[in-house]
């Protein structure tokens, strides 16, 4: 079995771990809600918010999250959007966007946001990188799920709980693969400009409905 068939049973068996585990565990509102992930608007819906549009977004999406005990937020886009290439003069300018609008944070909530839409690709290079950095070190070890956890999520700490997608619910975000294996999944079929707490607190108060599947569906 090549490499990519060997990560592709490590996730299968990833999810049935998880399930096993939790399957029919019902959510309550003491249940801890560490990690959420919003997964809105496309890199170039990103690339066209100024300054002061990520201070607020950024502030709002805090804001919304802070009193429900989350401890990380994660912002990815869901998908490249109309451009295949984009100038990286403009990246940088988005990265200078979003380092600021990050460095004025005074939270408990730690904000990670990554402009990467291809989540396949981010996969690959990083699974590339821990074998290279093995081999560097002379070390023949196996890639573990736990490796693999830790660079694909880092800065965060733990699984994501929810991961919230903008957008309408029978497409799936090119940006997340690894943190979709077990998390909570709330569509809201709304565009990144448009969300706001209230729309984050129905996405949160779903999750808390819920019985916790794990990768699973309802029977």
């Amino acid at each position: 079995m090549g490499v990519i068939g060997r990560l592709k049973s490590r996730v299968k068996e990833r999810i049935k771990t998880r399930l096993r585990r939790a399957l029919g565990s019902p959510v309550s509102a003491d249940d801890p809600l560490a990690h959420v992930v919003i997964a809105g608007g496309t890199l170039s819906d990103w690339l066209e918010f100024d300054q002061g549009e990520w201070n607020r977004r950024v502030s709002d999406l805090v804001d919304a999250l802070e009193p429900e005990g989350v401890r990380w937020l994660t912002l990815v886009p869901v998908s490249a959007g109309l451009e295949t290439h984009v100038d990286s003069e403009r990246i940088a300018e988005l990265e200078s966007h979003i380092d600021r609008a990050l460095r004025h944070q005074r939270s408990r909530v730690q904000v990670v946001v990554r402009p990467e839409p291809d989540g396949r690709g981010r996969f690959a290079r990083i699974v590339d990188r821990l074998r290279s950095d093995d081999l560097a070190r002379g070390v023949h070890a196996t890639t573990s799920e736990q490796t693999i956890a830790k660079a694909l999520l880092a800065p965060a700490d733990v699984d994501p709980d929810l991961v919230v997608v903008l957008g309408p619910p029978d497409t799936l975000p090119t940006s997340l693969v690894w943190e979709l294996a077990y998390s909570e999944i709330v569509f809201l079929d709304i565009s990144w400009r448009d969300i706001s707490s209230e729309h984050v607190q129905m996405a949160v108060d779903d999750f808390r409905r819920r019985n916790r599947r794990f990768g699973g569906i309802d029977a």
